[in-house]
């Protein structure tokens, strides 16, 4: 038993074949270098639209310039993504809210149950909307936006909250479907 779990499986990191980095087109070269050639972007770098289109809307939404502050819009990574069992975008977004947070530790109790960490009413309200949104959009009401209002959130800021939680349940979906195998350097050696 115990040289079996010594051995080396390998894994390829997407079901559908990756283009070699010096073969793609040079606008999808540059935005695969962009992000630092990982296993998300190289598995969508099969078609020069798509990985222009997604890593444009990526860019946009982890912006500097979002209504919420970029520790939120992690947080509702975080949520959707372990809700939805997207192993690829939990820990990227775990490790990415760690570094908002500067503690890894709290990020990564937020990944495994947001319950057993003391969020503040608005992360709360944040965390319970995404977790609606993900599980059962149909159930997403005016309570719901209400809470949100209560927590201090604008109109503005509450449609940015939709759009990221509907965002990552897109992005979470794609990578799932795709077997896209979260890169070696988010575990620690």
């Amino acid at each position: 038993m115990t040289a079996l779990l010594q051995q080396t499986f390998e894994h390829p990191i997407s079901r559908l074949p990756i283009p070699e980095t010096g073969d793609l087109p040079e606008n999808v070269r540059k935005v695969v270098d962009a992000h630092h050639q990982e296993n998300w972007v190289r598995s969508l770098s099969v078609n020069g639209e798509t990985v222009g289109r997604f890593a444009g809307y990526f860019e946009s939404l982890f912006s500097p310039r979002g209504r919420l502050p970029l520790q939120e819009r992690e947080l509702i990574a975080v949520i959707v993504s372990a809700a939805n069992g997207c192993g690829l975008c939990t820990i990227h977004h775990t490790r990415a809210l760690g570094d908002v947070l500067d503690d890894d530790a709290r990020a990564q109790r937020i990944a495994l149950d947001d319950h057993l960490v003391s969020l503040s009413k608005r992360e709360r309200a944040l965390a319970d909307l995404a977790r609606k949104i993900t599980l059962t959009p149909k159930s997403v009401g005016q309570e719901d936006f209400g809470r949100l209002r209560e927590a201090g959130l604008s109109d503005a800021e509450i449609l940015e909250a939709v759009e990221t939680s509907s965002w990552f349940n897109h992005t979470n979906r794609i990578f799932i479907s795709l077997g896209v195998v979260p890169d070696d350097k988010f575990f620690p050696a």
